[in-house]
């Protein structure tokens, strides 16, 4: 029998899981995580802190960078905003990233791109908008130049100012109808996945004048997508089902060129060696949200790369859902690393033996990540269950 190599564990957390706690550092190396994905740039949240010794929730209200906000972003159309006061600091990124480090754990920085109410409220012009004309405040999308500038600065003063050892991307592309931060009030209209991905599709202003600049009619693409969305179809619909598809490919195309670009900006100031880069991603070519679609990496510059870089894939549904999500990950692009983006928290079981189990199915089907969501968000008894979970896997493989 073949020994495969343990898998490297990564866990997420929040800058305000560590700042105050002096027992934080103790507490999440004993989890026996490899690597820790802080949150650098972040959208808005309400968190809870179940261990934390002086508060019990943190209101992130809105999208902010965890760095200082520098003169680097004078003269900037989209910024983030001031200080997150929340944090008690301008440099809360540093400041808890300098915690994990002196108890010897490495720390990614968990940026969030395109994900950002708090600049798309300033400016819904340069988000995405879909085709009944409806603005998605939270949604940046990749075919303003302006949010490509906007991605690229953002990742440059992380980089800088942060000094990561890793560099973990999220929201690389257009966010879509299904992921959003207000209260969600849509499940009970029952709209299918494949009207929620054409809702999901971009007609502002950057993204009509590709189409039209393609030989495409913006505007009887944007009466097509209406039209379909409005007849009474198959509520268990999707893109893969629906026979209507193929006709909106185009406009995949174009979102998928964009996003490459967004990426390719994002690049730029990422040093070619020394930094390891993870990207949420997703084998689907309708992908919008936190996981951007293969297809745009392979327009990117990171197509390349690709060997050297970890494919972050969703594996929060059911195992073998998941494993499937990590078969065409490796079947699709040329990863290094596929790594499983796994859930710890409700409506998962608080068992070691069920999340070891699902684990490794997923390490079968061909992760060699986990990526643990999320460290600072579960109460300690998942916590404890998920550390027992990843040290069962380590020594079963």
């Amino acid at each position: 029998m073949v020994t495969q190599p343990a898998p490297l564990v990564t866990g997420y957390l929040y800058p305000w899981d560590v700042l105050g706690d002096p027992d934080a550092a103790s507490w999440v190396r004993a989890t026996g995580v490899d690597r820790v994905a802080l949150a650098a740039a972040y959208h808005s949240v309400r968190a809870g802190t179940p261990r934390h010794p002086a508060r019990r929730v943190v209101d992130a209200r809105e999208a902010a960078l965890y760095l200082p906000v520098t003169g680097a972003w004078d003269g900037s159309v989209l910024r983030p905003g001031d200080a997150a006061e929340w944090t008690g600091t301008e440099n809360s990124f540093a400041e808890a990233a300098a915690v994990l480090r002196g108890a010897g754990i490495l720390v990614d920085a968990w940026t969030v791109l395109t994900h950002s109410s708090a600049a798309g409220s300033t400016r819904p012009d340069l988000c995405v908008r879909n085709a009944f004309g409806e603005v998605y405040r939270y949604a940046l999308c990749p075919a303003q130049p302006q949010v490509r500038q906007y991605a690229a600065t953002l990742v440059a003063q992380v980089l800088a100012l942060g000094n990561p050892d890793g560099l973990v991307l999220e929201a690389v592309g257009p966010l879509g109808f299904g992921h959003q931060n207000q209260h969600e009030k849509t499940e009970g209209a029952e709209y299918s996945p494949w009207v929620q991905a054409l809702l999901s599709l971009c007609f502002c202003d950057a993204c009509s004048t590709t189409y039209n600049e393609r030989g495409l009619s913006a505007e009887a693409l944007r009466a097509r997508v209406r039209d379909v969305i409005q007849r009474d179809i198959d509520p268990e619909a999707t893109p893969e089902t629906a026979p209507e598809a193929a006709e909106f490919h185009p406009l995949l195309e174009a979102r998928w060129d964009a996003t490459a670009a967004l990426l390719n900006a994002c690049l730029d100031p990422v040093p070619t060696s020394g930094i390891h880069i993870s990207v949420h991603t997703s084998p689907d070519p309708w992908s919008t949200g936190p996981f951007v679609s293969v297809e745009a990496l392979r327009r990117s510059r990171l197509w390349s790369l690709m060997d050297k870089v970890s494919a972050v894939v969703p594996c929060w549904g059911e195992p073998m859902q998941g494993a499937s999500t990590v078969a065409k990950m490796r079947a699709a692009a040329p990863v290094g690393r596929v790594g499983s983006y796994v859930l710890v928290l409700p409506p998962k079981a608080a068992d070691p033996g069920a999340i070891a189990q699902e684990w490794r199915v997923l390490l079968g089907a061909g992760s060699s990540e986990l990526h643990v969501y999320h460290l600072g968000l579960a109460s300690t008894t998942r916590l404890n269950a998920a550390s027992h979970a990843a040290k069962n896997v380590a020594t079963h493989r």
